[in-house]
């Protein structure tokens, strides 16, 4: 990086922590980026947080922007339909992106380059260049972008964590895990074929549902992958129906995902075999079979927080980030070599 560049960056940086101190007792200034479903969702989660204020809803769609504004509470936020006229006249600290996937990376480098902490809905991004470049400015700029993988907060995913990285089954083996939705037909209509459709702005059903999979795959065995090898059943539309992958993790072990849109009934599941026995954790359940011993449901405490409150006590409190942009990016890295893959039919190394 050029040093005129670094010094510059240093600069700004120092002025944005200043500003930062005072996070602590006025409220936190939010704009959101991106105002359809997913936007409604977070909106009620972040209102529900002590000292946030939504200052700014931004959308190329008027209404939708308009129509999210109209739910913040006061009734005084205002509406943009480019994010930049936001990032300017709003001022906001922070901002939350909640754009289709291949529309996240220009919103979160403006937002970086003015100023703001982000948050980025999952995926971080569909492209591997594009999410080191916002982990680079983040970085050089002192500011906190946090990703939204959420399933890491489920306690059953925490604890199998703990579990494997405490050893409990013994050396890892192989790792199974598989998503299945009924997405095809719930997902039918116009308004959300952006999501299932890798020819839009979505990148396919992988991208969606599937990133937090992946993510719940890497994080909890605390490893990369190195190689991968996948194929795809594809409709004729070009929907990537259902995918599979044979991986190998940092380590060595073999490691399987499968995920399918055509299912009868919503299912998650990792499954981790070890030496010493074997884990199974779903989104709410987490069985733990030790080697010649009954399986036993492992008590687990309630969910304590949010996504949303995390990025807020993250910015306002320094409180960690449960998925900080830098351990997103194997994320981003194995979904699209699992891409490349299936359109190529060969091995692909993550870069």
């Amino acid at each position: 990086m050029d040093r005129r560049i670094e010094e510059t960056d240093g600069a700004e940086a120092g002025r944005w922590a200043r500003r930062d101190r005072g996070m602590a007792t006025e409220a936190l200034r939010i704009g959101i980026i991106g105002c359809g479903r997913a936007a409604r969702i977070h909106l009620a989660r972040l209102v529900a947080q002590d000292r946030v204020q939504v200052v700014g809803c931004a959308d190329l769609n008027a209404d939708a922007a308009g129509a999210l504004a109209a739910a913040v509470p006061g009734g005084s936020t205002a509406v943009f339909t480019d994010h930049r006229e936001l990032l300017e006249r709003a001022a906001p600290q922070a901002v939350a992106i909640f754009t289709p996937h291949r529309a996240h990376y220009r919103p979160a480098m403006d937002a970086l380059q003015a100023g703001c902490h982000v948050f980025i809905e999952k995926p971080l991004s569909t492209n591997a260049q594009e999410a080191v470049d916002i982990a680079g400015l983040a970085r050089a700029r002192g500011r906190k972008v946090g990703i939204g993988h959420q399933f890491r907060l489920r306690p059953s995913l925490a604890e199998a964590r703990r579990r494997l990285a405490a050893g409990v089954i013994g050396r890892l083996r192989l790792v199974t895990a598989v998503l299945a939705q009924p997405w095809l037909a719930a997902h039918s209509g116009p308004a959300d074929a952006w999501r299932y459709d890798p020819k839009l702005s979505g990148g396919g059903i992988l991208a969606d549902a599937g990133d937090h999979l992946i993510d719940a795959l890497l994080w909890t065995t605390a490893q990369a992958a190195r190689e991968v090898m996948a194929v795809q059943s594809r409709l004729e539309t070009g929907l990537d129906l259902v995918t599979a992958a044979a991986l190998r993790l940092a380590d060595g072990t073999p490691a399987t995902l499968a995920l399918s849109g055509d299912a009868p009934a919503p299912s998650f599941a990792l499954t981790y075999f070890g030496e010493g026995g074997r884990l199974l954790a779903t989104d709410a359940d987490l069985i733990c079979e030790p080697a010649g011993a009954p399986a036993e449901t492992v008590p687990l405490p309630a969910p304590d927080q949010t996504i949303d409150g995390n990025f807020v006590a993250a910015v306002v409190a320094d409180a960690p980030l449960c998925c900080p942009v830098e351990e997103a990016l194997d994320t981003v890295r194995l979904l699209e070599a699992i891409i490349r893959s299936a359109a190529g039919g060969q091995l692909v190394r993550p870069s």
